[in-house]
């Protein structure tokens, strides 16, 4: 009893028909979409692509930002402690000057040009910082041995500003100091012992 194939090949001239199961083992993809696998694997594989990409770049920023973050911060805070104080010391000045005198209209231009000056742009701009974050300017001491405080008291603008806030109150006759508590304990604020200008 011979054999014969329960279907003949199509030949090249015949029209390719739709067999779902004459493919079944076939390199080639679908030749139609109707015989496309209708499976959800394509969206699962876009899914947890997605998440991984997000998980990998969520990951490189905690390690690289966030402790350029934590140094960036502490010297921004040391930064505007020390800007707060020279306004805050000239608008005391200011203060203390009446509004028609001389000395107070010098003042208050002072103050004015140090708000203006003493701006963030201006503080942390190009000319004073590297691309790295790195200041470009000179601090005295060793690396291990510099700390926020003096890099800040080294910035140009800061060092000129504290020169001319030092400069004014010299002039105006205050005495600068720590205030320390037990000298209001003690009765030395209030009563004129304490000095003040």
């Amino acid at each position: 009893m011979a054999l014969t194939p329960l279907s003949t090949p199509p030949s090249p001239s015949s029209p390719i028909t739709n067999n779902h199961l004459s493919d079944v083992f076939s390199d080639s993809p679908p030749t139609s979409p109707s015989t496309a696998d209708p499976s959800d694997i394509p969206r699962l594989h876009s899914t947890h692509s997605t998440a991984g990409y997000r998980d990998g770049i969520s990951a490189s920023k905690e390690r690289s930002l966030q402790p350029g973050f934590d140094e960036g911060y502490s010297l921004g805070a040391v930064f505007g402690l020390r800007v707060g104080y020279i306004l805050g010391a000239l608008q005391g000045l200011c203060s203390a000057h009446s509004q028609a005198s001389e000395g107070g209209k010098g003042l208050r231009q002072l103050l004015k040009e140090a708000r203006e000056h003493l701006v963030i742009e201006k503080i942390f701009g190009r000319e004073w910082w590297g691309e790295d974050g790195i200041w470009r300017y000179d601090v005295q001491g060793r690396e291990e041995e510099v700390t926020f405080r003096r890099v800040v008291d080294a910035h140009p603008l800061v060092r000129r500003w504290v020169e001319r806030l030092d400069q004014e109150m010299k002039n105006a006759g205050v005495k600068m100091g720590r205030f320390e508590g037990r000298e209001w304990e003690e009765g030395r604020v209030g009563n004129g012992e304490a000095e003040v200008g």
